[in-house]
């Protein structure tokens, strides 16, 4: 699949929760089949960015707050604040805790940034069909 054709569905956090970006959803796979559909949470738009944001860099380097607030909310012509990025970061890894993602899956470096670790996320992609 040649990189011009394809587009990120949304992230794999091992070991079994799938992030859907397009439709703003993270689902627990093995809650939704052990409990007959729990599991799935749903995100607002601007969490759904910080999370996107946050998982297309998970390296194991620091994502520094002025990128974060850059990406996520000045560029969408949103107003940014360190406080803000606080804020929604703490009711994010309060709906990840719903299905499964442990507080330290994202990691605070005080007044930098934040990380994830390397090798835990896999993006999940697809190939757009260019009809002529």
């Amino acid at each position: 699949m040649s990189d011009n054709n394809k587009q990120i569905f949304g992230y794999f956090i091992h070991p079994n929760v799938q992030v859907d970006v397009i439709h703003s959803r993270i689902i627990n796979i093995n809650s939704v089949v052990a409990e007959g559909g729990k599991g799935i949470i749903t995100l607002r738009t601007t969490m759904m960015r910080l999370l996107s944001y946050l998982l297309e860099h998970a390296n194991g380097e620091i994502i520094l707050n002025d990128e974060i607030l850059l990406n996520v909310w000045d560029k969408h012509e949103l107003s940014s604040s360190t406080q803000r990025l606080w804020q929604v970061m703490q009711a994010l890894k309060q709906r990840l805790n719903v299905v499964g993602i442990p507080d330290d899956f994202i990691i605070r470096v005080e007044t930098k940034g934040f990380f994830i670790r390397e090798g835990v996320v896999t993006p999940l992609y697809y190939k757009k069909v260019i009809k002529y």
